[in-house]
């Protein structure tokens, strides 16, 4: 007998009897990667971990498993006041923590100033800018660490080149640093120098020095604006504040109509005092005090990684937590997720065990063995199913770096890509995307697409661009499944009808994030799910003075739009300018019915939003390729999540419903 088929047959028994009464009704699934169960860390990659907090750590909402719309948590109801931006949650009063002691609006303050706290690094941190000041602190402290990474690099280049620094040096550091977007409003003359410098001419080295003090005393006001606003949070007048033990008001910046879906997300769930957040391991530990209908009853130590052919596992439990009161009750008294570090032999094991009723969900879309019978295999099991995504693969290109610092050159490799060529190549099969906003995201307006396809196009824009066939770019990919893939046939296809023959880079998951927000790539492959049923989920992100955008693209139309999006007084208090900026007079009857309704806010919401869209669709900015489906089994169990509840990007599959 092999060593796997060993191993298998020895998670058979381990998985369904750790204890486990006659009686007990037990879920058990599997899914990739040790869980990070922290609220404020959990992976950006692996919605399994927000899945599991989610079942122990209830937020203020849940989000329904039939529609996704959001329903009653640890908060009974909600209030929005006739400003459209100030939120009341009203809290459980009979809330209790797994330790007996009441949950209270301030274990909601306690929570989300942490995962705003800078010092926390929490990856989740981009969710809370709808709210008032928040936005304030991620920019202020991105800023921070850019203008300090910005001036060291400037002092090693004056101390290497005495005599001036070379211009090309120079414009590499703030390519590399990222700053561009931080420098554009800074007044110091010294400073915008660095904008408008040559490659070619040397900066002189009193203005080195001067710079390397401006800088100083920029990054100490930034330092200063953020650490004043996370401060304030918690108090009256700031973003989130507490009252009473019972109520919790949050202020967004302009209307956020989904708000209610925004605090579901595991990222704002409560702290209770009590836990050393800080602490290593803190959300390792079974038995650690938490508010949702289950409990970490235990699980196994972090693994090493596997040698090649060995299955790494390590088994999270959870258990009915006594103390919970709440609309959400566990349908089911255990819930078992093994999770692995090692892909290598974890197919014929999973189906192994599902086969047997050891395991009820296996999502097989995630690792990338599924060979052709493999494959077969489960498109003939009972339970198999597949299921559209909001989910989507696009490229993103670096807009102030050679080649694509000119629209003609992202429009040649745009019109070159075979979408369907990129989609047959991925399994289950994807969808052709025309857009960046997925199908059945709300308020998505209809009519915006992108060019297809256009070889003799993408030859002309070409030539147009003066790029030839020696011009050097690198294809960067994320560690998701087929998007190596997906690279191949992009480079495939761009040889073929440019004559550029691209390289391929592979950017773990953990680094992709610093990679494209510092702008260290050419063009990348990006893999986006939207944190909320919004369009402005998947558009936001991508304004040029989001710490996380990285695309080197400055654009002021785009960023008006977003900004009005955000906060419709951007367009109403100067309707003229707003339009000119915009370039888009269509937009004027939502401008003028902005100034009288929270409706007409929302209207103008949505119209600059599809502009917004539409405008990174005609610039070539990004370009949509895919929208992703995944594939599960699923056997004696239902109420993880029906399809129109898996449209909403912030909808990870509902443990908690689970039945068996």
């Amino acid at each position: 007998m092999s060593r796997a088929l060993l191993l298998a047959l020895s998670l058979l028994l381990l998985l369904p009897t750790m204890g486990a009464a006659d009686d007990e009704k037990i879920f058990s699934y599997s899914d990739n990667g040790y869980a990070n169960l922290d609220p404020a860390n959990a992976s950006l990659y692996r919605i399994n971990d927000e899945r599991l907090i989610v079942a122990m750590q209830e937020c203020l909402t849940t989000l329904d498993p039939e529609n996704g719309k959001a329903r009653a948590g640890a908060a009974t109801g909600w209030t929005l006041a006739a400003d459209g931006r100030t939120w009341k949650f009203t809290l459980r009063k009979d809330a209790k923590w797994s330790d007996g002691s009441p949950v209270t609006s301030e274990d909601f303050v306690r929570a989300w100033r942490r995962v705003m706290d800078p010092f926390t690094k929490s990856p989740w941190s981009w969710l809370y800018r709808p709210i008032k000041g928040c936005g304030a602190i991620r920019d202020n402290s991105a800023m921070t660490d850019g203008l300090s990474e910005l001036r060291r690099a400037v002092k090693e280049l004056l101390a290497g080149n005495p005599n001036g620094i070379p211009g090309s040096s120079l414009n590499l550091a703030l390519d590399d640093t990222g700053v561009r977007p931080f420098l554009v409003d800074i007044k110091s003359r010294s400073v915008k120098r660095l904008l408008d410098w040559k490659d070619g001419d040397i900066f002189p080295p009193e203005s080195a020095e001067k710079v390397i003090e401006e800088l100083k005393k920029e990054r100490r006001k930034a330092n200063d604006v953020w650490e004043e606003v996370l401060g304030s949070l918690g108090k009256s007048g700031s973003g989130v504040h507490a009252p009473d033990a019972h109520t919790l008001v949050v202020v967004t910046e302009g209307e956020v109509p989904y708000l209610p879906e925004l605090v579901a997300r595991a990222a704002f769930a409560p702290l209770h005092a009590s836990v050393d957040s800080l602490r290593a391991g803190a959300f390792e530990v079974g038995g650690y005090v938490n508010n949702g209908p289950y409990l970490l009853k235990g699980r196994g130590a972090k693994p090493p990684e596997g040698k090649e052919g060995e299955r790494v596992m390590s088994v999270v439990e959870l258990a009915r937590n006594p103390h919970y009161n709440g609309p959400n009750g566990a349908k089911v008294d255990r819930i078992m997720c093994s999770t692995d570090l090692s892909i290598h032999i974890t197919a014929q094991e999973d189906l192994f065990q599902f086969e047997r009723g050891k395991l009820q969900w296996v999502n097989v879309t995630w690792p990338e063995w599924p060979k052709d019978k493999l494959r077969k295999q489960m498109e003939g099991m009972k339970g198999f199913t597949v299921r559209e995504t909001p989910r989507v693969l696009y490229l993103r290109f670096r807009c102030d770096r050679a080649p694509f610092n000119e629209k003609e050159a992202r429009k040649a490799f745009a019109l070159s890509i075979d979408r369907d060529a990129c989609a047959a190549r991925l399994w289950p099969k994807a969808v052709p995307a025309y857009r960046l906003v997925p199908t059945g995201i709300e308020g998505r307006v209809d009519g915006i697409a992108c060019p297809n396809t256009n070889e003799a196009g993408a030859k002309a824009a070409f030539q147009l661009a003066k790029l030839n066939a020696d011009t050097w770019i690198e294809t960067g990919y994320g560690e998701a499944p087929g998007q190596d893939e997906v690279a191949r046939v992009l480079n495939t296809a761009w040889k073929k009808a440019l004559g550029v023959d691209p390289g391929l880079v592979i950017q773990p998951d953990t680094d992709v994030r610093s990679v494209v927000r510092a702008g260290k790539y050419y063009v990348m492959l990006t893999d986006f799910r939207g944190a909320v049923n919004d369009p402005g989920a998947y558009l936001e992100p991508l304004h040029s003075k989001d710490a996380d955008s990285g695309l080197g693209w400055y654009d002021a139309a785009y960023d008006a739009l977003i900004d009005a999006a955000r906060d419709s007084t951007v367009a109403t208090s100067d309707p003229d300018g707003w339009i000119k900026t915009v370039g888009d007079p269509s937009l004027r009857s939502a401008v003028d019915a902005a100034k009288g309704s929270v409706e007409g806010r929302l209207r103008l919401r949505r119209e600059a939003l599809a502009a917004a869209e539409k405008r990174l669709m005609d610039e070539f900015v990004v370009v949509p390729i895919l929208f992703l489906k995944e594939a599960t089994l699923l056997g004696d169990a239902r109420g993880l999540g029906e399809d129109l509840a898996r449209r909403n990007p912030g909808f990870v599959g509902s443990l908690v419903s689970v039945e068996r």
